[in-house]
């Protein structure tokens, strides 16, 4: 639980830096540099622990995670175009929430997670906050 809640306390932080970074330079440069930062970071952590180690050719598993890092890298680039263009109060709620709403039904579909009736009535009040905040968006409210 504990990394929950620090990939929620990062991810706040690097949603405002992000903003900040996108408004002062041009923001696919600045998504460029954040990538390149992401990336690099992870590997000098990775080496270490893997040094030594046997790891096993799992093809599927590198391809998946290659599209994944270009996902990625496109993700941050848009993000970033969005925050320049946006209000945060905008953009956060619809991407984050969005992406929530989305993973959550299709892990239901992809991988068979069951969802609660607690959790399915999360579900239904995100998706109705996601209307209202794109309603307010688009009709200037």
């Amino acid at each position: 639980m504990i990394y929950i809640f620090l990939a929620l306390i990062f991810y706040s932080v690097v949603i405002m830096f992000g903003t900040f970074a996108a408004r002062l330079i041009d923001s696919v440069f600045a998504a460029a540099i954040e990538n390149v930062i992401s990336a690099i970071l992870p590997i000098l952590v990775v080496i270490p622990i893997l040094n030594g180690k046997t790891i096993q050719n799992q093809k599927l598993g590198i391809l998946i995670a290659i599209t994944t890092g270009i996902g990625i890298a496109f993700f941050t680039i848009f993000l970033n175009k969005a925050y320049s263009q946006n209000k945060v109060a905008i953009v956060a709620p619809i991407v984050l929430g969005g992406s929530i709403f989305i993973s959550a039904i299709l892990s239901y579909f992809f991988f068979k997670e069951k969802i609660s009736l607690f959790q399915g009535v999360g579900l239904t009040l995100l998706g109705i906050g996601l209307i209202f905040i794109t309603y307010a968006r688009f009709t200037g409210r």
